[in-house]
């Protein structure tokens, strides 16, 4: 992923709307080279961002919980299959699961 896609595909038709959308709001991503280039940081500059420490583990517990759900997911041949059997792992999910994840 380049700086330019980056910003043009996710950051301004997605990110940014979002955020204007919810004032107060603090932006969080790793130190990946797309989220760091100038590009980036330039379309950013009037969002609140969360830093994120050199060589940190990852902060977000939500991160722990994709991981188990792409375990657990395998190679639907569809989109739509992907997006329903996501949907069903994740309403299988016990609360348990959750907690211990976030932990």
């Amino acid at each position: 992923m380049t700086a330019q896609w980056y910003v043009h595909d996710i950051l301004q038709p997605h990110v940014l709307p979002l955020m204007q959308r919810l004032p107060g709001a603090i932006f969080q991503q790793d130190n990946a080279w797309p989220h760091t280039a100038r590009l980036s940081k330039d379309c950013l500059r009037t969002v609140t961002i969360q830093p994120w420490p050199a060589q940190s583990p990852d902060l977000s517990p939500i991160e722990h919980i994709w991981d188990h759900l792409g375990r657990r997911v395998e190679h639907p041949p569809s989109l739509n299959e992907l997006e329903a059997r996501l949907q069903q792992i994740w309403n299988e999910m016990s609360h348990d699961i959750i907690q211990n994840l976030y932990a």
